[in-house]
């Protein structure tokens, strides 16, 4: 793959890089220990985690966003007033944050923590750089898929970090956390060091650019992924 390219991939996980400080779009990422949240210590582990990006935080939220999309107002209002107080929170969230994410919800908080947890397996030496090219190229697939813009993309990161930010709320409290979390001191800091720091760079990176995706490794063959 072209340098660029190889860019754009390492992109999607951008916000991670905005929040703890490392390069945009450098093929790996600061030293960081997996095991520590994660419980990741060796290779198989990540690929097993790897999983999340098709079953992870979004699976929570995509009644929400697809019932926003399909209901008529009257339709909305009678919905929302069938729900238990958790379910009717989050399709409140939804129809609050669908214009920031568009019908890809919030995918690309499990997208980009996927990518970043490449770029560390690379660090860590239990992935190679074909091995990481490859998997990236997996997860541009399913951002191009569920979204259609940069923005839309870091509009669901940013609208995921706020619904995973507030999980343990109570039922009850579930609304009116997630209406705080969107000015929360670490949201605010994301937000801000993304549009100082990366409008240039996502310019630079348009979301349509051709990729010429690798083929698979034969490292990787037993590892079930499309």
């Amino acid at each position: 793959m072209e340098e660029i390219e190889q860019r754009w991939l390492y992109a999607l996980s951008a916000p991670m890089a905005a929040l703890n400080g490392s390069s945009y779009t450098a093929p790996d990422y600061i030293e960081m220990d997996l095991q520590d949240g994660w419980g990741i210590s060796n290779r198989q582990q990540l690929l097993e985690m790897l999983y999340m990006a098709d079953r992870g935080h979004a699976s929570g939220m995509v009644d929400a966003y697809w019932n926003w999309q399909r209901c008529l107002p009257s339709e909305w209002s009678t919905l929302l007033d069938s729900l238990a107080p958790r379910q009717r929170a989050l399709h409140e969230f939804a129809s609050r944050t669908f214009s920031e994410c568009g019908h890809g919800g919030i995918r690309a908080w499990d997208l980009g923590r996927m990518g970043f947890l490449l770029r560390n397996g690379l660090r860590s030496g239990w992935l190679n750089l074909d091995e990481s090219l490859w998997l990236h190229s997996r997860l541009a697939l399913r951002a191009r898929h569920y979204y259609t813009s940069w923005s839309t993309y870091l509009g669901g990161y940013m609208t995921g970090r706020m619904y995973w930010c507030c999980l343990d709320s109570a039922d009850e409290e579930l609304g009116h956390a997630l209406d705080r979390e969107g000015y929360a001191y670490w949201s605010r800091c994301s937000a801000r060091a993304l549009a100082q720091d990366a409008t240039e760079l996502f310019a630079e990176l348009p979301w349509d650019l051709p990729l010429n995706l690798p083929q698979k490794p034969d490292s990787l063959v037993e590892f079930n992924w499309s």
